[in-house]
């Protein structure tokens, strides 16, 4: 059987993997997403928000350039992986057979077992996916609440400011991104979160999320 690496998930450690194996080989290499046909760039996606750019323009590639390097994309989500035939099943009813398979899907936002995670509202932010539903969550809404003191969570502050949306951050340390940077910087960060307009409660924790204060 020639070689054919499968690649399950098309973010920037799948299409790396992709690209430099292309260089040195000319293998078949197929790539399966249930994101998005094409590899795009996931830290501009607060810029799609902003209205600052188009989802077209977050693509580091043109839509030509895996057919060129002959890479094939899959759109379709992989249910299933029958490793002792080396086999990835796909939810449109289609397999896939592979010599080498590499699983790069990536990150999820955490969760914690909070009653109420889980209704209407409530979300994280990671996928494109994530960026549609909060652009449904986020309609005529004033007030919002970002658990974390992350990067992820102040490039959400940032992108729910620009829609006038007043942010309020719940972060368990003493000071905002007090577990990497030295007390004197994260004193800076929060200080500067503050101005911004922010409202930032220290030393905080979430303890329940009630579905009627999201109506």
């Amino acid at each position: 059987m020639n070689e054919h690496l499968v690649i399950i998930g098309n973010g920037i450690t799948g299409t790396t993997v992709a690209r430099n194996v292309r260089k040195q080989s000319d293998m078949k290499i197929t790539v399966i997403s249930s994101e998005s046909k094409y590899f795009f760039s996931r830290t501009a996606l607060m810029y799609v928000y902003m209205g600052h750019m188009k989802w077209d323009n977050i693509k580091p590639y043109e839509d030509w350039f895996w057919g060129q390097n002959n890479i094939d994309l899959i759109f379709a989500q992989v249910i299933s992986i029958d490793f002792d035939n080396k086999k990835v099943i796909m939810d449109n009813g289609t397999s896939l057979n592979y010599s080498k398979l590499l699983i790069a899907t990536g990150s999820q936002p955490n969760k914690f077992g909070w009653p109420g995670q889980d209704l209407l509202g409530v979300q994280g932010l990671y996928s494109k996916q994530d960026l549609d539903l909060l652009e449904e969550n986020t309609k005529d809404v004033k007030e919002a609440v970002i658990v974390g003191g992350g990067l992820i969570g102040i490039e959400l502050g940032e992108m729910l400011h620009s829609r006038n949306i007043h942010v309020t951050f719940l972060v368990r340390e003493n000071f905002y991104w007090n577990s990497i940077l030295p007390t004197e910087e994260s004193m800076l960060v929060s200080r500067h979160i503050l101005e911004l307009g922010f409202e930032l409660k220290l030393e905080t924790q979430l303890k329940e999320i009630i579905a009627s204060l999201l109506d």
